[in-house]
């Protein structure tokens, strides 16, 4: 496969940065880069969020990809390996959901815990060609900060596929090092790259278990990562569609049974349907 424009298989990404021992792993060590904090110091204290936030109840694939936390943080870890409206709304509302979340009352607000969403993408999210874009609430004129509880950062994965690998060795740069697994498919350099670190090499073997089990390539092409959003969103207008004609024959008195067999969803679902509309 041409190494050009070729990343890690998004749905094995985001199973590997939540698999129970290596998602914990390659977060630390993504987190600690980024905050040039000691690795095993954030490996010790950063706890998996068992708290699910979606974006829409109604919306498929819209639950937050991954979160972590500590004493001070919550680190919000999305795989973002192709773009559009959607998914950016996606991002903001995770934000704001976790910063809005512990806020109950005035008597909160010391307390609260700063948000770091760390979005790793498969293109350049500024096209300044740039690896890193870290965010912020500033003011336009002065650059000066608003609130510093909220921190975005981008990664730009496309940025490694335009550097010789050799750089990345000698460059002493981690995070470069720690996800060019996910931008290249050429063996032969990523034993260059990872050559006696034991840790990253079973961090691939373990993105390889996933991909076999979920029967899915290793690795993807750009352009097919954008034909799997396609399909997405495809399955997202049968959604709701279904949702539509459920909504319909209940509102004409219709047996809950016959609207199961007639739209082929479950007793269940459909009553989850009816349960939820507006």
């Amino acid at each position: 496969m041409n190494n050009k424009n070729v990343f890690l298989n998004e749905k094995v990404a985001k199973k590997l940065f939540k698999s129970e021992v290596y998602g914990k792993i390659l977060s630390a060590k993504v987190i600690s880069d980024l905050l040039e904090a000691d690795y095993n110091e954030v490996y010790n204290n950063i706890k998996l969020s068992t708290d699910e936030i979606a974006f829409s109840s109604k919306t498929l694939n819209s639950t937050a990809d991954v979160i972590y936390y500590d004493d001070i943080h919550y680190f919000n870890i999305e795989i973002n390996f192709y773009r559009n409206h959607n998914k950016e709304r996606q991002l903001s509302s995770y934000t704001y959901q976790l910063y809005l979340g512990q806020l109950h009352t005035h008597k909160d607000y010391p307390k609260i815990k700063k948000i770091v969403q760390i979005s790793i993408d498969s293109y350049d999210y500024f096209n300044q060609g740039e690896f890193i874009y870290n965010v912020y609430f500033m003011e336009e004129k002065y650059h000066i900060k608003e609130n510093e509880d909220i921190t975005k950062i981008h990664i730009n994965l496309a940025y490694l596929q335009k550097i010789d690998y050799n750089n990345i060795v000698i460059s002493g740069n981690k995070l470069m090092k720690d996800l060019y697994f996910m931008s290249c498919s050429d063996n032969e350099k990523l034993d260059k790259v990872y050559g006696g670190d034991s840790l990253m090499e079973e961090i691939i073997d373990e993105a390889k278990k996933i991909a076999g089990t979920l029967e899915l390539d290793l690795y993807a092409t750009d352009e097919e990562l954008r034909e799997m959003d396609q399909e997405e969103y495809y399955q997202k207008g049968i959604h709701d569609t279904k949702r539509e004609m459920v909504i319909n024959m209940y509102n004409k008195n219709i047996d809950l049974k016959v609207i199961s067999q007639i739209a082929n969803l479950s007793l269940k679902e459909v009553e989850n349907i009816i349960n939820n509309k507006k």
